[in-house]
């Protein structure tokens, strides 16, 4: 188990994934779900904290991107008279 700190959001999908199919095993022991459970419980609070950050990170890089002359979004074009 890797700390929260290091783990990539990648790495915590992965993991994820994994735990995912174990607990679809009919093989799982009902003695391990808890400990899996709350497992994927933490992982999907890694993966929602790295969502979070690229979120607000990508919104800070768009805020300081000055555009060009707009209309809804989109560039205008010249018109002609």
């Amino acid at each position: 188990m890797e700390e929260n700190t290091t783990m990539t959001y990648t790495q915590a999908v992965t993991e994820l994934e994994q735990l995912v199919l174990k607990m679809q095993d009919p093989q799982c022991s009902i003695d391990n779900l808890s400990a899996y459970t709350k497992r994927c419980k933490e992982l999907l609070d890694i993966c929602r904290s790295r969502l979070t950050a690229a979120d607000e990170q990508l919104k800070q890089i768009l805020a300081t991107m000055q555009p060009a002359a707009t209309d809804n979004g989109h560039p205008q074009s010249q018109k002609t008279p």
